[in-house]
C-alpha cells in the first residue's frame, strides 16, 4: 500500500506521525526548539498547548507556501491560508513578542556551582 504525501489539508492522524527526519519534521522541531526557548526553557503548561498548536500551524503555513510555488493555490486556499496566519499570529501574540528574561540563579544553584568549582579545584 502506498503511502499518500503529507499535505496542508491532512488529517490530524497524518499529520500525529510525522517523520521528524523529513524536511516538515525538522521544520517542526526546529520552531518547536525556538519557541521554547523564546519562552526561557521551562514553559508552563499553557505555554506547551500554545507552543505545540503554533508549531502545527506553522507547519501547515509552510506547507501551503509549497503550494503558492507550484501555482496551485486557489481561493479556498487563499482564505485558508489567512486563516492560519491569523491564528499563527494569534498564538505568538499570546506567548509574548519580547523573550523571557533571563532566569535569575536560586540559592541552591549558587551552592551547586560553589561545590562543583571546589570539586574540580580538589581534583586539580
Amino acid at each position: 500500500m502506498k503511502s499518500r504525501g503529507l499535505g496542508p489539508h491532512s488529517r490530524r492522524h497524518r499529520l500525529g506521525h510525522l517523520d521528524r527526519r523529513t524536511f516538515e519534521g525538522k521544520l517542526f522541531d526546529e520552531f518547536r526548539t525556538r519557541l521554547l526557548e523564546h519562552v526561557g526553557g521551562a514553559p508552563t503548561v499553557a505555554q506547551v498547548a500554545i507552543i505545540e498548536r503554533a508549531c502545527w500551524v506553522n507547519l501547515r503555513c509552510a506547507m501551503m507556501d509549497g503550494k503558492v510555488a507550484t501555482g496551485d493555490f486557489t481561493e479556498q486556499d487563499s482564505n485558508v491560508y489567512l486563516a492560519w496566519a491569523n491564528t499563527l499570529r494569534r498564538l505568538l501574540d499570546a506567548l509574548g513578542l519580547q523573550p523571557a528574561a533571563a532566569r535569575r540563579p536560586t540559592l541552591d544553584d549558587i551552592k551547586r556551582e560553589a561545590l562543583a568549582a571546589r570539586d574540580r579545584s580538589a581534583a586539580a
